[in-house]
């Protein structure tokens, strides 16, 4: 999964419903100062960093990969869920300064409802960004139980972590108990405090599975999990980080493997409705 391992506190998040039609609509959430460039190097690695006190830091970002941050959900998952727009959206990448008016910690989900809601101010004023949700028939994994007596895996527990609060975006240390979310890397998930949905988006993300993953364990609150497996795929040696396949991809269980026998759950494949983002309009950045 390579540097994408540092969006994921980000990512893992459902977006508000919207407010019903009779009630006052809240003023739109913008950052106090934002500034656009185009980055037109191509050896700079994309990175997206975020602070408590507000302030954001994009560097080398297409713009197709802010919006996945943007308008992300448990529901849209994969790249293949977002469809429309122009050939230079995963192409040209652009740098953005941003600060808020106040902090950007996590609410009690330990999740940053503000920071979404600023970026996708930021993308509807500066880039025009116009999208929308639709229900389409897609090839999926269907995540459930996999024994009948709905036994689980040695390494899946109910998780003892509640209060998920704290900055959004920051690595805790290794000795600390309170965080909610995924360490590790590629072959290695040590999870915390996550929902069934939140974890069937971590696989789904993963290279290994890459469709979307409907959770359909009956599991609800948090969970604790450790999931150790070889990948079958790995970053390649392109700028971009395009997976390659594993030359080791035979040394040990794959991720199909290891869920069942490590957290007692299984993929299934299947066809099924999953929700698509489509982007209907994109510009180019407004100058400055």
């Amino acid at each position: 999964m390579g540097r994408r391992l540092t969006f994921i506190l980000f990512v893992l998040t459902s977006v508000l419903a919207a407010s019903g039609a009779a009630a006052p609509q809240p003023t739109a959430l913008t950052f106090e100062v934002a500034s656009i460039k185009p980055n037109p190097d191509t050896t700079v690695t994309p990175h997206f960093d975020w602070q408590p006190s507000g302030r954001v830091i994009i560097t080398a970002e297409p713009l197709f990969q802010l919006i996945r941050f943007a308008y992300n959900s448990n529901a849209i998952q994969t790249e293949g869920q977002i469809v429309g727009g122009p050939t230079w959206l995963k192409s040209d990448r652009f740098d953005i300064l941003a600060k808020a008016n106040g902090n950007l910690d996590g609410d009690e989900t330990g999740r940053s409802a503000r920071l979404l809601a600023m970026l996708r101010s930021l993308l509807e004023d500066r880039f025009r960004v116009q999208v929308h949700t639709e229900q389409r028939n897609a090839a999926v994994y269907v995540l459930s139980l996999d024994r009948k007596d709905h036994t689980l895996g040695p390494k899946l527990h109910p998780s003892a972590q509640q209060d998920c609060r704290g900055p959004v975006g920051t690595l805790v240390p290794a000795d600390s108990t309170r965080w909610c979310g995924l360490r590790g890397g590629s072959g290695h998930f040590a999870i915390q405090g996550l929902t069934m949905p939140d974890i069937a988006w971590v696989l789904a993300t993963n290279w290994s599975v890459g469709r979307p993953v409907l959770d359909r364990t009956g599991l609800s609150g948090r969970w604790d999990a450790q999931l150790d497996f070889v990948p079958t795929f790995v970053p390649g040696p392109n700028a971009n980080g395009a997976p390659v396949s594993n030359p080791d991809a035979d040394s040990g269980p794959d991720m199909f493997a290891a869920l069942r026998d490590q957290l007692g759950l299984k993929l299934r494949a299947e066809k099924a409705k999953a929700q698509v983002l489509i982007i209907d309009h994109v510009e180019r950045p407004t100058p400055e």
